[in-house]
This record gives structure tokens, C-alpha cells and sequence, in this order.
């Protein structure tokens, strides 16, 4: 799975691949979440979220939301952002508290 940290504009966003293990836990996690009416869009700039691809489509991780090629799901507990963050390549380990932040404690994942 390709993962990218959409934060940077006019600059290469971080990109990273998650390994197949990890892509098959993020999918656990995904699974146990629920249905939601919509996801919020992110802003213009900032913090948008994380991208990840894989065969299946493309899916946007985003303050509590994740949208995929199936519809939107709520992640109260920013699970799979905080997953994400854990699983950064160190080189982007500056980024980490930022982002951490602004999704606050983490909580059960």
C-alpha cells in the first residue's frame, strides 16, 4: 500500500509504503469502523490527511473519517490516522508531533 501525508503545497507530499503486514492490519482496522453519511472535505491547506492506494482504490484518512471507493466511515478514535503516524519512515519523524496534535491523545487502536 502507497501512503501519502497530504500536507505540503507546492512541495512533494511524504510518500511511503506500507509493508504487506501492515497494509493487512490497517484493513483490520478499516473493517471495524462504521458507516457515515460523508466525510468532511479537508481544507486547502494544511493538514489534509493521509492518501493510500492499493488494488482495491484509494482511500483518504481525515480527522476522524475515512473515505473509500465504498463511501465514507467515522473513526472517532482516529485509529487508522494514529496507526499511519506510527508507521511514518523515520526521515518524516519531524512531522509526526505536528500532526499527532491536531488529532489529539491516541486512543484504543
Amino acid at each position: 500500500m502507497l501512503v501519502e501525508l497530504d500536507v505540503f503545497s507546492g512541495l512533494p507530499n511524504p510518500r511511503w509504503r506500507l509493508d504487506e503486514r501492515h497494509h493487512r492490519h490497517l484493513l483490520k482496522l478499516q473493517d471495524q469502523l462504521s458507516a457515515a453519511p460523508a466525510a468532511p472535505d479537508p481544507p486547502q491547506l494544511g493538514y489534509r490527511g493521509f492518501v493510500c492506494s492499493d488494488a482495491s482504490g484509494t482511500r483518504r484518512v481525515y480527522m476522524g473519517h475515512v473515505s473509500t471507493p465504498g463511501g465514507a466511515l467515522d473513526d472517532p478514535s482516529f485509529s487508522l490516522e494514529h496507526f499511519l503516524l506510527d508507521h511514518m519512515p523515520p526521515e518524516f519523524a519531524s512531522m509526526r508531533g505536528r500532526i499527532a496534535a491536531l488529532l489529539g491523545p491516541s486512543r484504543s487502536r
